[in-house]
């Protein structure tokens, strides 16, 4: 009879402990959603303020442009990615537009006078600002429809093939030598070691998650690296070059020839010098990331 009621007291001690652990999980979820939802409302705001600034042909705070970056920097969304890529992207043609006026040519003069011209209706369309896209409350972190998968590779040298604009997820490959001759939007990499990835231009991001000692060659809108050491990294950049718990970092130029020798021809601020690491918070430059000397700078060749 006691240990029946010993039995029945550990039944409800079970069932009082199983229902708390629900009820924190339901309460971690919730405050997950709220989370995001929070950080979508900032998001929102902060594209509807750049692209206020922008009609009204000011200069954009460099700032806002900054915060937009972390944003993105962080998102762990496939969708919340590309919304703010598309954007910034978006923000940097309108302010390449505003900054390109008509060019002074000089000084000419005339012994005698000339007619004025005729005057002639500007026919000039209104500069055009893009449209936000809202981001949703809720965000999926699942991958594209039309990503290109390359799993389980090694000791592996091949050219790989696939459709511009489509998603390229690289993981698990060690001793690997692979050329992708087409340009994807955003390139996931992750558990790659003792390899060279060689990429045509990038549209969007290159994403890389723990990885040790590979050589990547690419020119994208921004590399965000994580986890991982003992990168080689020959890029261009049109955003950003960003780190989070990576060392070992090493910083080229991106010199890809092609068969005939030329070195391409690709859009670059030069951002990949000063790569912005989240783990040093002090002024002085991470002992994360170095820039190679132009000596040791290497080239790659694409067929």
């Amino acid at each position: 009879m006691e240990a029946s009621s010993e039995q029945i007291l550990l039944d409800r001690k079970d069932r009082l402990i199983a229902k708390l652990e629900q009820r924190n999980e339901e309460r971690k979820v919730q405050t997950e959603e709220c989370l995001s939802k929070s950080e979508g409302a900032q998001i929102d705001n902060l594209m509807a303020e750049i692209k206020s600034d922008l009609e009204a042909k000011k200069s954009v705070d460099s700032q806002k442009i900054d915060r937009l970056q972390e944003f993105l920097a962080f998102s762990t969304s496939n969708r919340q990615t590309k919304t703010i890529q598309n954007f910034l992207e978006d923000v940097r043609k309108q302010k390449l537009a505003l900054n390109s006026g008509p060019k002074f040519k000089g000084f000419s003069f005339s012994k005698t006078p000339k007619p004025a011209p005729p005057v002639v209706k500007s026919t000039e369309e209104p500069l055009k600002i893009p449209e936000i896209q809202k981001i949703p409350d809720c965000l999926s972190a699942e991958p594209s429809v039309s990503e290109h998968v390359v799993d389980g590779l090694k000791n592996t040298t091949k050219s790989i093939s696939g459709t511009k604009g489509e998603d390229i997820s690289l993981k698990n490959i060690d001793s690997c030598r692979l050329q992708f001759d087409f340009e994807p939007s955003i390139v996931h990499i992750r558990n790659i070691k003792n390899s060279t990835l060689i990429f045509l231009r990038c549209d969007r991001s290159l994403l890389i998650h723990d990885c040790d000692n590979v050589h990547i060659y690419v020119a994208a809108q921004q590399v965000r690296i994580h986890t991982s050491q003992n990168l080689h990294l020959h890029v261009a950049t049109r955003g950003a070059v960003i780190l989070e718990d990576s060392t070992k970092i090493f910083m080229y130029p991106y010199r890809l020839k092609s068969g005939s020798g030329e070195l391409l021809n690709v859009e670059d601020n030069g951002e990949w010098r000063t790569p912005r690491d989240f783990n040093w918070l002090a002024t002085t430059p991470s002992p994360n990331w170095k820039v190679v000397p132009e000596d040791e700078w290497t080239e790659e060749f694409i067929y």
